[in-house]
């Protein structure tokens, strides 16, 4: 039975789906709420962001902060987000990593929960240690250049100013500190910002946008990630300084 707040955030999520006109968030929200029924949703005091747990079987736990002055594009744009962590999971069976990576050992599995009881972050970070390190390194190539893109296109896509800054450090505070987990849930947040707060559907920033979240909804449904090969010389090093400079770690 669920509470009423999971009842109600499904419904929000139900009622937006049939409000958009928006072809890029109606696909989203159709792979989303295909997963609707495997999470519940808990609203906390406080601020920040939410968070998303794996419970295993394909069931998830969602929380994420509510106040009463949140408005409805912030809410439904962090359970957007929290629901793509949930399709991720469940397209790669990766722990949320958004891309497939070799499944721990039985013995890897119990010494990570041994030594950090519940955080979820270890078990990713165990598994990227176990991925192909080229592979790693050229999807944060793809993050870093596609973060930039956006960042360089987000003046003149016809948003606020205010939320233009929220969109700017969604992209490089969430991208940056956690590139493997956050890229597709970043993606889906800033596409439900877009959609509510009025973004021009001519600028070259919706264009892009739209273009790397359906790149990303293509890669959930074939469970697997298609990468482009990584940059060499100049270009290669355009793309460290640039990820340096934002912080973004190849290896964590």
């Amino acid at each position: 039975m669920t509470n009423d707040s999971t009842a109600q955030d499904r419904q929000l999520l139900h009622d937006y789906s049939r409000e958009t006109r928006d072809p890029y968030v109606q696909r989203l929200l159709a792979e989303l709420l295909g997963h609707v029924n495997r999470a519940g949703f808990e609203r906390t005091a406080g601020a920040g962001g939410g968070n998303t747990r794996d419970l295993g079987q394909g069931r998830y736990a969602i929380s994420y902060a509510h106040t009463p002055d949140m408005t409805r594009t912030d809410h439904l744009a962090v359970m957007v987000h929290e629901l793509t962590h949930v399709a991720v999971g469940q397209a790669y069976d990766s722990r949320m990593l958004n891309f497939p990576v070799p499944a721990l050992s039985a013995a890897e599995e119990a010494r990570v929960r041994n030594e950090t009881p519940g955080r979820e972050e270890d078990f990713q970070n165990a598994g990227l240690r176990r991925a192909d390190a080229r592979r790693r390194d050229a999807f944060v190539d793809l993050v870093v250049g596609n973060v930039q893109r956006l960042l360089d296109e987000l003046r003149g896509s016809g948003l606020p100013a205010g939320r233009q800054r929220a969109v700017r450090s969604k992209l490089t505070d969430h991208m940056r500190a956690r590139p493997y987990h956050e890229y597709d849930g970043v993606l889906s947040h800033v596409l439900i910002w877009a959609d509510l707060d009025g973004v021009d559907r001519s600028s070259a920033f919706y264009r892009s946008l739209t273009a790397m979240v359906a790149q990303a909804a293509d890669w959930r449904a074939a469970g697997d990630i298609t990468l482009p090969r990584r940059r060499r010389g100049l270009f290669r090093r355009m793309g460290r300084a640039l990820a340096r400079a934002m912080g973004m770690s190849r290896r964590r």
